[in-house]
């Protein structure tokens, strides 16, 4: 089964749950710092089913569309965090 909040989990969360590690972790915490950031979630619109896929598939919008004053380094963070892939995230 699917274990996670629609608006916070991983990709492999949702395809393979019974084989996440701690790199699955690491995009949720993406996605908090994301909310944190911008002021609303990655996928801030849609049904829970729509963010399912989307979490697997769409990229986000940048946070420089929200907010001008977060640093490039930041941002550039917050994004490999929210690596579709998990050996794209920090290891």
């Amino acid at each position: 089964g699917i274990l996670g909040t629609a608006d916070f989990i991983s990709p492999e969360q949702i395809t393979h749950s019974s084989a996440v590690d701690i790199r699955s972790d690491l995009y949720s915490l993406g996605c908090t710092l994301y909310f944190l950031l911008a002021g609303r979630m990655v996928f801030d619109e849609g049904t829970a089913a729509q963010k399912l896929v989307w979490h697997q598939f769409r990229e986000p919008t940048g946070l420089s569309a929200f907010r001008d004053d977060v640093p490039a380094g930041l941002d550039d963070v917050v994004t490999r965090l929210m690596a579709k892939k998990p050996e794209d995230r920090y290891q």
